[in-house]
C-alpha cells in the first residue's frame, strides 16, 4: 500500500502492527486487509477529483458520490466467480475437443459466470454510516481536506436594514435551487459573482438575504430563472411552483428553465438510486412517466461532480439565454437604455456574500423599469401562456440537453468538457 506522504509502497507485515508508513512514519487512516473499502491513496485521488485537482470547492456529499462511483471488487464472492470462470474456460476447451456437443452446456453457464461477475463488481453504493466513520478517520489522521465547503452557522439576528435605493438595483438572472447545500456550493465557487446572478433555495436560504433579494427578482420583467435540484417530486415541481405561486414569479411574466436534474437525466447513474418511499402522482410539473420513475426512485445533484455542475449551469444558462434573444430580441437584450452596472468597488463588496444585493445587480432608470413591466405584460397578455397548465403568465420549460447522459456515473461528466 502507498503511503501518500512519501509515496513509499509498504508491505503489510511491515504496517500492520502500528498501521504506520515504515519509510516515513506517517498514519495510515485505512487498511484494506482489515476490510476497509478503500487505501488512504484511493480515498485522496477521490478529494482529487471532486476538487478538480484543488481548483473548485465541493462538498462532503460529493466526495460520497465519488467513492460510490469507484469500481471495486464487492466480496469474496466475485472472486470465486473468476476463478471457476478461468476453470470452465479450460475444461471447456479440453472436453470440447473430446466431445463437442458438451459446448452447448459449458457456453451458457460460461456466459451465466460473466454475467455474475459484471453484476457483483463496479460501482456499489457505500452505506451512509461507513462513509461517516471514514470521514471522521480521514480527519483526525490527515486533517481537512482542502476546498471542502463548511457552512458559516447562520445569524439569528435580524437583517440590517438594506440601503436605501436598493430598489434602483436588480439582478439580470436567477438560481433557484432545492437544497441549501446547493446553493452553498455555488456561492463557494462565486458562480454569483461571474455571472451576476441571485442564488437562492426554495426553503429561505441565505436567511438574512432571501426576502430582499426575491423582491428585487419580482420587480425585473426581464428576469430570467434557472431551477437545480435533486430528482424527488418537490424538486421537479420547482419550476411549475414558481410560475404559479404568488409569493414567487405568478402573474409577472417571467421565463424560468428547469435544467435538471429530472428522471431523464438518470439512466447513467443507476447504481446510485436511492428507494423513494411514497406514491407520486402526475400533475403539478411532472408528466405520468416522471411520476412513475419518481414513485419507485429518488436521486440526488450531488452524484455529478461540482466542476459539471458549475460548468454545465453555466452552459445552460448561455444557450438559454441566446434562444430566448433570438425569439424576443427586445426582453432578452444587454443593455438597454438607462442601464449602467454597478461600481468595481461595489462588485468587489458583495462577492464574498449574497448581500448588499446592489453590490452585483445593475441599477434601472425608474422610466426604462416601467417600459420593460408593460412590454413584458403585452407579451404575455399576447400567448405567454403557464408553460405547465398553471395560472399566471410566468413560462416554465424544461432543459434537457445541459446535464444529458454525457455527465455519466464513470467520470461525473468530464467527457464532454475536456
Amino acid at each position: 500500500m502507498i503511503c501518500i506522504r512519501c509515496q513509499h509502497d509498504s508491505k503489510y507485515p511491515e504496517r500492520k502492527d502500528t498501521h504506520t508508513c515504515p519509510n516515513c512514519g506517517g498514519r495510515f487512516a485505512f487498511e484494506p486487509r482489515e476490510n476497509d473499502p478503500f487505501t488512504d491513496m484511493a480515498f485522496q485521488k477521490a478529494i482529487d477529483k471532486v476538487s478538480a485537482g484543488g481548483q473548485v470547492k465541493w462538498g462532503v456529499e460529493h466526495l460520497y458520490y465519488e467513492l460510490c462511483r469507484k469500481p471495486r471488487i464487492a466480496n469474496a464472492k466475485v472472486a470465486l466467480l473468476v476463478m471457476l470462470l478461468f476453470i470452465g474456460f479450460f475444461m471447456g476447451f479440453v472436453v470440447g475437443r473430446a466431445a463437442p456437443a458438451v459446448l452447448i452446456v459449458y457456453i451458457p453457464a460460461l456466459l451465466l459466470l460473466l454475467y455474475m461477475i459484471a453484476a457483483n463488481m463496479g460501482t456499489k453504493v457505500l452505506p451512509r454510516g461507513d462513509f461517516e466513520r471514514m470521514w471522521d478517520l480521514w480527519g483526525s489522521v490527515h486533517g481537512k481536506p482542502k476546498g471542502v465547503i463548511a457552512r458559516k452557522p447562520q445569524d439569528d439576528k435580524p437583517a440590517r436594514a438594506p440601503d436605501p435605493d436598493i430598489g434602483d438595483y436588480s439582478f439580470d438572472r436567477a438560481v433557484i435551487c432545492d437544497r441549501a447545500r446547493t446553493v452553498d456550493l455555488l456561492l463557494a465557487n462565486n458562480f454569483h459573482f461571474e455571472n451576476n446572478c441571485a442564488v437562492l433555495s426554495m426553503g429561505g436560504y441565505p436567511q438574512q438575504a432571501f426576502e430582499t433579494v426575491r423582491r428585487m427578482l419580482r420587480r425585473n420583467p426581464r428576469l430570467e430563472v434557472y431551477t437545480l435540484h435533486d430528482i424527488t417530486p418537490e424538486g421537479c415541481r420547482m419550476a411549475h411552483r414558481l410560475a404559479n405561486d404568488p409569493a414567487w414569479f405568478k402573474g409577472l411574466g417571467i421565463r424560468i428553465v428547469d435544467v435538471g436534474l429530472r428522471p431523464v437525466h438518470a439512466s447513467p447513474f443507476h447504481k446510485l438510486f436511492e428507494k423513494s418511499a411514497q406514491e407520486v402522482p402526475s400533475g403539478g410539473g411532472i408528466s405520468p412517466d416522471e411520476a412513475k420513475w419518481l414513485s419507485q426512485h429518488r436521486l440526488e445533484l450531488a452524484v455529478i461532480r461540482p466542476e459539471q455542475i458549475v460548468k454545465r449551469l453555466f452552459r445552460a444558462m448561455s444557450q438559454s439565454q441566446q434562444a430566448a434573444r433570438a425569439a424576443t430580441p427586445l426582453l432578452g437584450g444587454r443593455g438597454a437604455t438607462g442601464r449602467v452596472a454597478g461600481s468595481a468597488a461595489g462588485v468587489a463588496a458583495g462577492a464574498a456574500v449574497l448581500l448588499p444585493a446592489a453590490a452585483m445587480a445593475g441599477r434601472q432608470d425608474g422610466q426604462e423599469l416601467a417600459r420593460q413591466k408593460k412590454q413584458a405584460a403585452d407579451q404575455s397578455s399576447s400567448g405567454g401562456g403557464d408553460g405547465g397548465g398553471g395560472g399566471g403568465d410566468s413560462t416554465w420549460e424544461v432543459d434537457t440537453d445541459s446535464f444529458s447522459s454525457d455527465a455519466d456515473v464513470s467520470d461525473g461528466g468530464a467527457d464532454s468538457f475536456g
